[in-house]
């Protein structure tokens, strides 16, 4: 009896991921360099819906917004944190302490949807793309940040020939 069951069309491979290997689409957005890029895209899609906010892909105001401190609603802050996550960019490893940034940043992103969605300010399809976007790029940078490295004076450098 063979260890492989038949297959209706000769010649086919089925592969089966059993869980034991890594996830290639995720190995490849856990990257450093990766990350930053989605972040700082991030950053940048959160400026054009600031700057159009009459746009149906946007904030839909109806009206200006009014009070002493109602700039800041839609005060562009994507635009320093994309440039802050773009100079990260040069040297991940360097500029390790961006990770943490990046953490705050989306956990405070996803908080502000969910204040806002209870208070009655945006509906739910207001939020679930920022909502979703920010919670997505969180969990990366958090799988990035707590994961397990080798501490460098534990790795072995493999001698060189000469």
């Amino acid at each position: 009896m063979s260890a492989n069951p038949p297959t209706s069309e000769q010649g086919t491979t089925r592969v089966v991921f059993t869980g034991a290997e890594p996830n290639p689409v995720l190995t490849l957005l856990q990257r450093p360099r990766i990350m930053l890029l989605l972040l700082a895209a991030w950053c940048v899609l959160g400026f054009f819906a600031q700057t159009f906010p009459g746009s149906s892909f946007s904030l839909n105001l109806g009206d200006k917004l009014d009070g002493a401190l109602g700039g800041f609603a839609l005060g562009w802050e994507g635009i320093p944190l994309a440039s802050v996550y773009i100079y990260c960019f040069r040297d991940p490893v360097r500029y390790h302490a961006v990770f943490w940034l990046a953490l705050i940043h989306m956990a405070s992103m996803a908080a502000s949807q969910l204040y806002h969605f209870g208070s009655g300010d945006l509906a739910f399809t207001g939020i679930i793309i920022p909502l979703a976007g920010s919670l997505s790029l969180a969990a990366l940078v958090f799988v990035h940040l707590f994961s397990p490295k080798p501490h460098p004076a534990t790795v072995q450098q493999t001698p060189t020939e000469t």
